[in-house]
């Protein structure tokens, strides 16, 4: 049994972890408040603001992984499985792996929450890659929709064992999307 000290994890208000810099995921301003690093390999954690009427990812379903909402601003709205319900802010949803999911702001104010992540995969580390994949695709100057686009998202989610509906985008943002 190793007798090494463990380290606590600080994040400064108005700060992201390590200092990194804001996220641009699928449109989303993400910062990472908690690595997985900074808490050996245990848990991460998120925040997340949306802007009125924004849409969030697609609906994807998680097979190793649990999620933790914590609504700060606002109110979010959660698609889990057929049902949608609302997280006003103060609110908490526990979203299990294995449930199909989305969340978006169907509201005419911005909302903010923190996602959190219990888990030995390194989620967090994720949402840096797709915000980097769409940098790419960005500065490409390609089509993120084009078939062989779909496959570099489609692989990444594959590397952390989730899987994203992409197709379901459309009619989701039909039934959901701002109106």
């Amino acid at each position: 049994m190793s007798t090494e000290q463990m380290k606590a994890a600080l994040t400064p208000a108005n700060t992201n972890a390590l200092n990194a810099p804001t996220l641009n995921v699928l449109g989303m301003s993400t910062s990472v408040k908690l690595t997985h690093e900074q808490t050996y390999g245990q848990f991460s954690c998120i925040e997340v603001s949306l802007a009125p009427r924004q849409m969030g990812p697609p609906p994807h379903v998680h097979y190793e992984l649990d999620e933790i909402m914590r609504v700060l601003e606002g109110t979010i709205s959660v698609l889990q499985g057929d049902e949608v319900i609302e997280v006003a802010a103060g609110g908490w949803h526990f979203r299990p792996r294995g449930i199909v999911h989305t969340f978006w702001n169907g509201h005419d104010a911005p909302a903010k929450f923190i996602d959190m992540y219990p888990s030995s995969q390194d989620f967090a580390h994720y949402l840096e890659e797709l915000s980097q994949l769409g940098l790419d695709m960005h500065n490409e100057g390609v089509n993120p929709f084009a078939p062989e686009n779909i496959a570099r998202f489609k692989a990444l989610d594959a590397r952390y064992n989730h899987e994203v509906f992409y197709e379901q985008m459309p009619a989701f943002m039909e039934k959901y999307g701002p109106k």
